[in-house]
């Protein structure tokens, strides 16, 4: 960690990002749209989407040489965060998983072919990591790819994609010759939409039945290490909406607890609610820093920390979104219940969320290993 700087490597790029990103997301994103959108077939507004594009933020961290911004991962956690505090419906995280995942594996053809059309937002891409039996562990794939003369033959299943129903391009693992590979898809798979939990985060099903694909599908540099490595880093990511998320909750029983009285006074005076709430705020500024953190050794290449940096973000984010959610419904009382109130948008990306990319069990599992050992993790 000695070449990670002391304060993540901030500077004025940065908080003119956060800034620009927060005014564009409150205009765009109010809890009203969040409202329509959940019950609108696609489940994301196209022209936002046009609008996030051409702010760059399609191709925030791809290199510049393929239409990208060229900016770090400190950018990248910055912006999710603030859309994670908006409860963004969009189809951007796939994007940007999809284009780690082939910057990080394709060689220069490879990213030349399939990264400008992401970066543009013209190419709508997903990663998708689970398998219906839905272990977290990158070596537990049982998808198949097997070569037929100049052509792999896919076969299996990725559940939970996201926005797998409109994407174009799906950057997924399967094992060809006994070793995990990765492959970048550009259609040809069957996508059947999943009902999720989460309205605001729209999810598929893929069947790859026998499909070929041209031989320079198969990323050239996705073996295990670096599979393992990408979903450690979208970890990271994901741990950053969700910091948002648990902030923008925060708020909500914040403004809630002022607004509302019992026995002539302010819910929010009495002990039992503003030192839960002095608890969440705590947490969530110690997860934000393991985030931040995490993306700055990412940034500074310092991979084992980066790592285990993530494995703790994403560990501290599911706790402390959960617990901020749980007090939310719990102090607004049995509006806290219904579907008239915003904090059940809040509960059920928090639900989400805590499954995608391993839970905070899953993750200190594989600390505890680091620290003390094979744990059986």
């Amino acid at each position: 960690m000695a070449d990670v700087p002391g304060d993540f490597g901030f500077s004025d790029d940065h908080e003119i990002l956060r800034d620009g990103a927060r005014r564009f997301l409150e205009e765009r994103c109010p809890i009203e749209e969040i409202r329509r959108l959940a019950d609108d077939p696609v489940g994301h507004d196209p022209g936002v989407w046009k609008e996030m594009a051409e702010l760059g933020w399609a191709g925030l961290t791809i290199p510049e040489a393929h239409g990208g911004a060229g900016l770090g991962n400190l950018h990248q956690a910055l912006l999710l965060e603030e859309m994670g505090r908006r409860l963004l419906p969009s189809p951007y995280l796939g994007g940007a998983l999809a284009a780690l995942a082939i910057e990080r594996a394709g060689d220069a053809a490879q990213q030349a072919r399939w990264l400008p059309g992401i970066a543009s937002g013209d190419t709508l891409a997903s990663l998708g990591w689970l398998e219906p039996e839905g272990s977290w562990e990158p070596s537990d794939v049982k998808a198949t790819a097997r070569r037929e003369g100049d052509t792999w033959v896919l076969s299996g299943t990725k559940a939970h994609v996201p926005c797998g129903a409109d994407a174009a391009l799906v950057v997924a693992p399967f094992v060809a010759d006994g070793e995990i590979a990765l492959f970048a898809i550009a259609g040809g798979f069957q996508a059947e939409a999943e009902v999720s939990i989460d309205p605001t985060r729209r999810t598929a099903r893929l069947q790859f039945d026998g499909l070929a694909v041209p031989d320079d599908t198969r990323l050239s540099g996705g073996d295990l290490a670096t599979w393992r490595t990408i979903l450690l880093q979208s970890a990271a990511w994901l741990a950053a909406e969700m910091v948002g998320a648990a902030e923008a909750t925060l708020g909500l029983t914040r403004d809630y607890a002022i607004d509302r009285k019992q026995f002539e006074r302010q819910i929010g005076s009495f002990q039992a609610v503003k030192h839960p709430l002095v608890d969440d705020m705590i947490g969530i500024e110690l997860a934000r820093n393991h985030v931040y953190g995490a993306a700055a050794a990412f940034d500074a290449g310092e991979t084992e920390a980066a790592e285990t940096g993530a494995r703790m973000a994403k560990a501290m984010a599911s706790d402390v979104l959960a617990r901020a959610v749980r007090h939310g419904v719990q102090f607004h009382g049995g509006y806290g219940f219904t579907l008239d109130c915003d904090m059940h948008f809040y509960f059920k990306r928090a639900l989400f969320c805590r499954a995608m990319l391993g839970d905070a069990v899953h993750h200190r599992r594989h600390l505890a290993a680091t620290l003390f050992g094979d744990t059986g993790a």
